[in-house]
């Protein structure tokens, strides 16, 4: 991707002339501010061009393809709101995960269906350095190695991740997903051959609220407890 700020460039002539993307004056932050405005369905590289009065040959001057600005988009409105969360606050490597989390998957569900364009790249993590750096360090200073600090934290990022993703897709669902999964797959078989599952479609809990959030941060802090016990008995 080219940078947002191109110099100016030298003619034959020796006059000089801007590149395309600066004569227009766009760069990457008015262009994906501009993007975050349109509707994530809509948006393709010609609308967003049409919408900021450019041609689109000066969009692809910043950004290559549509993929490529979903992804910007979707990078600024998850850490526009995760880059603010607040973990040196917490002591405890457990309340600093918890916070963590829950930051993580608020911050994600936040940038709605581009919840599914997060990715964990490196322009993710160069925004995210603040919080993250505070959690791991909570976790060194419990007594996590540094492999195990990362590699759990990886472990709880995906958790909830995948938690956000779920959530996004119930709301624009107006349903829960996996229960009327499972109804309609016992409705074509015999229900009295999986009395469990029968039991368990019939349930008007779901799995996409914060209360399945907490069980996950709960479970995954269990494990987290249990493997730093266990390092620590091998010394």
């Amino acid at each position: 991707m080219s940078s947002a700020r191109t110099p100016a460039r030298t003619s034959a002539h020796g006059t000089t002339r801007r590149a395309i993307g600066v004569r227009a004056g766009l760069t990457l932050p008015r262009i994906v501010e501009a993007a975050r405005s349109l509707d994530p369905d809509a948006l393709t590289m010609q609308a967003l061009a049409d919408h900021l009065g450019v041609d689109r040959k000066a969009l692809n001057h910043h950004v290559s393809d549509r993929d490529t600005l979903l992804g910007l988009v979707a990078l600024d409105a998850f850490t526009s709101t995760f880059s603010a969360v607040d973990i040196a606050a917490h002591t405890g490597w457990q309340d600093a995960c918890r916070s963590y989390a829950r930051g993580f998957t608020d911050s994600a569900v936040a940038a709605g269906v581009l919840a599914e364009r997060i990715r964990l790249t490196d322009a993710y993590v160069t925004k995210v350095l603040e919080p993250t750096e505070a959690v791991l360090q909570t976790m060194v200073a419990a007594g996590f190695d540094d492999e195990t600090a990362m590699r759990t934290l990886s472990a709880l990022t995906n958790i909830c991740l995948a938690h956000a993703r779920d959530v996004v897709l119930a709301s624009r669902s107006n349903t829960s997903p996996r229960a009327a999964i499972l109804r309609d797959a016992l409705h074509e078989r015999d229900a009295t051959k999986y009395p469990t599952l029968a039991r368990i479609a019939e349930l008007p809990a779901t799995t996409y609220d914060t209360t399945q959030l907490d069980l996950s941060i709960d479970t995954f802090i269990a494990g987290a407890e249990a493997r730093l016990r266990r390092d620590r008995n091998r010394h």
